[in-house]
C-alpha cells in the first residue's frame, strides 16, 4: 500500500519551509540564486524530519498497533 499521508505531509511541509525560507531572503534583498537553492536544502533538511514526526502523530491507532512495518508485535 502506498503511504499517502506521509508523502502528503513531506511534500507540504517541504514546500512550506522552503516557501518561508525564500520569502524571509527576498525580504532581506537577496535575489540570488543561492537564495533559492539554500531556500531548499533548508526545506528538505527541516521538512522531512518534521514531516515524520507530525506523521507518527497523526497516524490512525490501527497503524500503531501493527507497527512501523506492518507485522503486529507477538503477544504473549
Amino acid at each position: 500500500m502506498f503511504p499517502h499521508l506521509r508523502i502528503w505531509l513531506v511534500v507540504i511541509w517541504v514546500s512550506s519551509v522552503a516557501g518561508a525560507v525564500v520569502i524571509a531572503g527576498l525580504a532581506f534583498g537577496r535575489y540570488e540564486l543561492s537564495t533559492f537553492l539554500w531556500a531548499g536544502v533548508a526545506g528538505v533538511v527541516i521538512g522531512i524530519p518534521a514531516a515524520l514526526l507530525n506523521w507518527a502523530y497523526l497516524r490512525p491507532k490501527r497503524s500503531r498497533e501493527v507497527g512501523l512495518m506492518g507485522q503486529a508485535p507477538p503477544k504473549g
